[in-house]
């Protein structure tokens, strides 16, 4: 055995339940409806002129400067990559309800010439 490196792993009972685990997660924490209404304005800003599209960082800066002015809690400004996911799922929603408006546009329109 002396040319063989055998290597062996000892485990102890119990080393892979949930209840052993010892790293803790931050409380899940929503995005205040003031932060909110500040992100929607960030992105219908680029949304209207795309040279003035924020990243999430930009985003997140400008949050700041609105802290260090009063307007928010300092607690309330999410991480960068909540500010990106929730730029990730409000581009979703609002690219879906403009399909709708543009679906109905369409058909209010059709029906307006077959009716005419």
């Amino acid at each position: 055995m002396s040319g063989n490196n055998s290597h062996h792993d000892v485990f102890v009972s119990g080393w892979a339940l949930k209840s052993n685990k010892s790293h803790k997660r931050e409380p899940w924490k929503r995005i205040s409806k003031n932060v909110k209404h500040l992100l929607e304005n960030m992105f219908h800003t680029g949304t209207a002129n795309p040279n003035n599209k924020f990243s999430a960082q930009q985003m997140q800066e400008e949050l700041i400067r609105h802290a260090q002015s009063g307007e928010l809690d300092e607690n309330d400004i999410p991480k960068t990559n909540t500010i990106q996911n929730w730029i990730s799922g409000f581009s979703r929603k609002w690219k879906e309800i403009m399909a709708m408006r543009e679906l109905e546009a369409r058909e209010v329109a059709e029906n307006l010439v077959l009716n005419a």
